[in-house]
């Protein structure tokens, strides 16, 4: 997807017509103000898209069974996942000189789901360049920060937004549980590789906080 592209699908949404039917739209940019840019830790976005699969699988046993809920499964789906070539994978745009097919071939042969991580790097590139591009005032936030650090957090946000706080609300879920130990160091130095060679600078400077 190119930064075009993603800007014009993070301008399209869904509305209710006056009959009740679901109708898409896009809107336009100049109602932009702001925009929220959430950044997680690279290994557990892909972990969770691994997760995110498994619930599209519910109804398909043989396919749980295949790629059960462990480090096990999540490896075996990424072998299936590598062995594959989608014709998308192939229009993956890289900065810089490099040539897309070495960056493919390079990493496809030592990374679980390379695909997922390029995809990961090149959303934040799109991300970054759209706030760019749209002069918008913005807020980079981490996603484990909700977890270590909620109400500053939340309070963060809300300001940013110009809301107020009502309540307390449901305690966060989602960072109980970190998952970069279902790669090898090996596997980690290789992500922080991929990750530096196709993020931009300023994707890079935010990235680097998980390599630290």
């Amino acid at each position: 997807m190119t930064q075009t592209e993603f800007r014009d699908d993070c301008l399209t949404g869904n509305f209710i017509d006056e009959f009740g039917g679901k109708q898409k739209a896009m809107y336009d940019a100049t109602i932009v103000d702001k925009a929220v840019h959430l950044v997680r830790d690279p290994f557990d976005n892909v972990v969770s898209r691994f997760h995110l699969k498994r619930n599209q699988k519910q109804d398909n046993a043989t396919w749980l069974k295949a790629y059960p809920n462990s480090v096990e499964g999540f490896r075996n789906f990424c072998a299936y996942v590598n062995t594959r070539l989608h014709p998308a994978e192939e229009k993956f745009p890289v900065v810089g000189e490099r040539s897309n097919a070495n960056v493919l071939v390079k990493y496809r042969e030592t990374i679980p789901c390379y695909s997922d991580f390029v995809r990961y790097v090149l959303w934040h590139n799109n991300a970054i360049d759209t706030i760019d591009e749209l002069s918008l005032e913005h807020l980079t936030l981490y996603y484990e920060d909700f977890a270590s650090n909620h109400k500053e957090t939340t309070e963060k946000l809300l300001e940013f937004l110009g809301l107020t706080h009502e309540s307390d609300g449901d305690e966060f879920h989602g960072s109980e549980r970190y998952y970069r130990d279902y790669f090898t160091s090996a596997e980690i130095e290789a992500v922080q590789e991929l990750l530096r060679d196709i993020a931009s600078n300023e994707n890079w400077n935010l990235l680097r906080h998980y390599f630290n």
